[in-house]
């Protein structure tokens, strides 16, 4: 399968653990994200693929142009393509984010910068997020 016809592409600019952007119970095919290309102008390349098994094929497709509409820095776009099914990528919980941010190793991370923070004198709120 070609990623991208007649493009020199480094094999590690292809994603190659694949993982579906889409809401969890989506119509259709899984599709995943493996290639950003230098132009943004002109999508991304997606591979689409069916529980379990293997893609069947690749498409550039365009971004999605929806943000969360939030003032300054908390500005989030959706990560996903143009007219994709479900929510947008902003409105998705990720179930790995999740797991790591709620599992022992975070909490020690997190324990130890606001130990840091509070050495320096600067002020260290309980339940920050790092």
């Amino acid at each position: 399968m070609q990623i991208v016809p007649d493009a020199r592409v480094h094999p590690f600019e292809v994603a190659t653990h694949l993982r579906c952007g889409l809401e969890r119970r989506h119509p259709g095919p899984h599709v995943d994200l493996v290639r950003e290309l230098d132009d943004a102008s002109r999508g991304e390349v997606w591979a689409c693929r069916r529980e379990g098994r293997a893609p069947t094929g690749v498409a550039i497709l365009p971004d999605c142009p929806a943000d969360n509409g939030l003032p300054g820095g908390d500005n989030d776009a959706c990560t996903l393509y143009r007219c994709h099914p479900g929510g947008h990528s902003f409105q998705c919980a990720d179930p790995e984010y999740e797991a790591l941010r709620t599992g022992p190793v975070y909490a020690r991370l997190a324990a130890s910068i606001h130990g840091r923070l509070a050495a320096t004198d600067r002020t260290a709120v309980a339940g920050d997020r790092i």
